[in-house]
């Protein structure tokens, strides 16, 4: 297992090696062959400067979007992150070109460029993955699970099926006399290289931790609230024992200062830029059955406070009669034509640009929920009002990571992680991956809210 391990690591080391430098050998032919000799300064050894920027910058986007984790992320998804960071580095490139001419340079040589750019990463995405399928072996592995069933994370693994097998399952069981067969579990355990461990508890968990960690056995965890909040912890080494600090507190004052004047620089752009499309939008909607333009519907935000979140009314004026909520399947007959184009776009969600910029939302953030369902998952998971400790969002991990299915509780626990683990670069992070979530069918699985 080790050794099949390190093989497929340092093939995954290489293959990405190959394709970055394939896209930076692209980039350093146009520059040198084409834009150099146009430059009203020509960069000579400069220019050596600029590749360097640009392999700098392919690799920092490339490892926001996932685009080199062959073996982890889908073909499909590889391919769609490299698309889209290459167009964006290429695009900054572009830009930087057409600032040291002091005017915007042609565009066909890049517009190329970009274009043999994607069919090789389309080709290496391909051949990488028929090498690993054909030479690497799909891991295999015991699902451990306690008094609950583990259907979720079957079917999760299951979508999987390129990566993992789950071979056989083992149920602790503990009597009320205290005997149970945790020899039994960890005798199972030790005929595999990998374990999933789920539904147990913190007690029994940690002591398959240690057995795993002493065999040199991959676990692999669902993990609980009290993990997320650990995960966001800080060492203290003020003393001789080791201690984390649990803050337990959300964004600090300078934080919440600098993502708000963010918010509002940002939607105020995006407001100029998309009014033509949310002016064309707005029309045909009134066009088509002369009914309101937009959709409003009560929400929570952070310390549960209520507002109106704004969309693009995408189904029939009385879709929900007598105040009844009735979540809308992809197929609902109650979305209208137009309506359906513009959920499929997203564009239906543009109008949230003036809830941000009003202060009712932040960019990245929980999604609020409807206050039907917030009453509803709190009653049955009491630490689901812990997602009201920071501003709602118009993406954030749950939208990114998740799907429109994706249970309210691992809901929680992907927006914990985001509180926990709050930064700008994981902002701006999240806000490229949203980009790439709304090309990928898989993510909007299931419901989606009116």
């Amino acid at each position: 297992m080790k050794k099949s391990g390190e093989a497929i690591n340092i093939f995954k080391f290489l293959s990405s090696f190959v394709i970055v430098s394939i896209h930076t050998a692209l980039f350093s032919y146009v520059l040198f062959s084409e834009y150099n000799r146009i430059l009203a300064a020509p960069l000579a050894s400069g220019g050596l400067l600029m590749v360097a920027l640009y392999l700098a910058g392919l690799i920092f986007i490339f490892n926001i979007m996932g685009a080199l984790r062959v073996g982890y992320n889908k073909q499909f998804n590889i391919i769609l992150s490299q698309i889209i960071g290459l167009c964006f580095i290429n695009i900054i490139a572009y830009l930087q070109l057409s600032l040291i001419h002091r005017a915007f340079l042609p565009f066909h040589q890049i517009f190329f460029m970009t274009v043999c750019q994607v069919s090789a990463a389309i080709i290496w995405t391909l051949i990488v993955f028929a090498i690993l399928k054909k030479k690497f072996p799909v891991m295999k592995m015991l699902l451990v699970y306690g008094d609950k069933k583990a259907e979720d994370i079957v079917y999760k693994i299951l979508e999987r099926e390129d990566q993992y097998m789950i071979c056989e399952s083992v149920r602790y069981e503990c009597g009320n006399s205290g005997e149970s067969n945790l020899d039994e579990v960890k005798a199972k355990i030790s005929e595999y290289n990998s374990v999933i461990i789920c539904q147990i508890s913190s007690s029994v968990r940690n002591d398959l931790l240690k057995f795993c960690y002493e065999n040199d056995i991959v676990a692999y965890l669902q993990p609980r609230i009290s993990d997320i909040i650990v995960r966001g912890a800080k060492e203290l080494n003020q003393f001789d024992s080791p201690l984390v600090v649990c803050k337990n507190c959300s964004l600090t004052p300078s934080q919440r200062f600098f993502k708000r004047l963010f918010d509002i620089i940002i939607s105020l752009f995006g407001i100029i830029i998309c009014s033509p499309l949310m002016i064309i939008t707005s029309l045909a909607i009134k066009i088509y059955d002369g009914g309101p333009v937009f959709f409003k519907q009560k929400r929570v935000t952070i310390n549960e406070r209520l507002f109106y979140i704004y969309k693009f009314r995408s189904m029939i004026t009385d879709a929900e009669k007598d105040n009844r909520v009735i979540p809308a399947s992809d197929n609902d007959p109650r979305i209208t034509p137009v309506g359906r184009i513009i959920r499929k776009l997203r564009i239906d969600e543009l109008p949230q640009l003036f809830n941000i910029l009003k202060g009712d939302m932040s960019f990245v953030g929980p999604r609020p929920e409807r206050v039907e369902n917030h009453l509803e998952y709190t009653k049955q998971i009491p630490e689901f009002a812990y997602r009201c400790k920071v501003k709602a969002g118009l993406t954030g991990y749950a939208q990114v990571m998740g799907k429109y299915n994706t249970s309210p509780y691992d809901k929680l626990l992907l927006d914990l992680a985001y509180i926990q683990k709050f930064s700008f670069f994981l902002d701006f992070s999240l806000i490229l991956l949203t980009v790439k979530v709304v090309f990928m069918k898989e993510s909007t699985e299931g419901f989606k809210d009116n």
